[in-house]
Order: C-alpha cells, then sequence, then structure tokens
C-alpha cells in the first residue's frame, strides 16, 4: 500500500493557544484603559456642555441687560433647593425680579436633562443653590467652584472655577491646589 500524506488546511494546537494566550495579554492591558478614556471623556463632555450653558447665560445677561441665572432642576421648570442635584438637571432662565428663582412668567432659555448618572456635580457650597450672572456680565456671587466626578476615576475629576468677574475656567485641581474629590 502507499500512502500519500496530504497537509490540511488550517491552524495547530500550539497555533491557538498562543495566539489566546496573547489576545488575552494584550485585552488584559487594554481595558482598563479603555475605562480610564471612556471615564475621561464623559467628565470632559459634561464639563464642556456646562461651560457652553455658563457662556450662554452670561452672554444673554449682557444682550439683555437683565439677570440671567442656572440653577438645578429635575422637571426643566424650577428650581430644586439641593445644592448636589446638578448632575440630574438644571436650567437657564431670565431672572426678571431678581430673585434667583425661576417663576413661571421668566423665560427658560435652555433645560438640561442629565442623563449619566455616573458623573456627580457639587457645588463648593450649600448655600450657593443658583449661579446668576448680572447685566454686566459679572457673576451674581463671589467665586464659585463646581466639582465633577465620576465614581472610582478621581484622576479624571474636573473643576469649574467661576470668578467673580464671571469668567468660568476649566481645572484639574481646586482653586488652592488640592486634588478634586467628591463624596
Amino acid at each position: 500500500m502507499d500512502f500519500q500524506i496530504t497537509d490540511f488546511p488550517g491552524y495547530t494546537l500550539v497555533e491557538l493557544v498562543t495566539t489566546l494566550a496573547i489576545v488575552s495579554i494584550l485585552l488584559t492591558i487594554a481595558v482598563p484603559s479603555f475605562q480610564w478614556l471612556s471615564a475621561r471623556t464623559r467628565i470632559s463632555t459634561s464639563v464642556n456642555l456646562f461651560l457652553s450653558h455658563l457662556y450662554q447665560a452670561r452672554s444673554e445677561a449682557v444682550k439683555r441687560e437683565q439677570v440671567v441665572a442656572l440653577c438645578p432642576s429635575i422637571d426643566g421648570l424650577l428650581c430644586v433647593a439641593d445644592y448636589k442635584q446638578w448632575a440630574k438637571g438644571y436650567i437657564v432662565f431670565v431672572d426678571n425680579d431678581r430673585n434667583r428663582r425661576r417663576n413661571a412668567n421668566e423665560e427658560v432659555l435652555r433645560y438640561f436633562q442629565g442623563g449619566d448618572n455616573n458623573i456627580r456635580i457639587h457645588s463648593s457650597s450649600r448655600s450657593r443653590r443658583v449661579l446668576a450672572y448680572l447685566p454686566t456680565g459679572r457673576a451674581w456671587n463671589s467665586n464659585t467652584t463646581l466639582r465633577f466626578c465620576i465614581q472610582n476615576h478621581d484622576d479624571s475629576n474636573r473643576a469649574v472655577i467661576i470668578a467673580s468677574t464671571g469668567r468660568p475656567r476649566l481645572s484639574r485641581t481646586l482653586p488652592d491646589g488640592r486634588s478634586i474629590l467628591c463624596y
């Protein structure tokens, strides 16, 4: 009998195990990096959106020569009293009577409905429930800091610092240089 050996196309068991080991090692390295990138992107998106609303509020205050305010709001109509509710949503409104509360006759310029449950926004002051801009473009209050945080990614946290001049800026640290921690 004459046997003929033919080559079968395919991979050997050693080649498959080696490839699987390399892919496993690469995934072990890549997944944490991807989670960090995802957290950082979500924080950046939230901060940039909030900054754009601050710029709009300041611009509208100057343009309309009226007080324009931002406050936490869950329904898009009324301000909520809890200074920790910024991440659930907020409104930008014209504050005709300068009482820093939205009344039924005051125009809502913008409503942001919070969507990312992992992002928290904390005000630096428990008494600072409303951010308002005067017709001059200056902030109603003294300096204010809002901390944007995401759980388990402290290196991604950011702060929006609003100077009394009304100018908001983005920072990786608190005004005194400390790390941004949320609790």
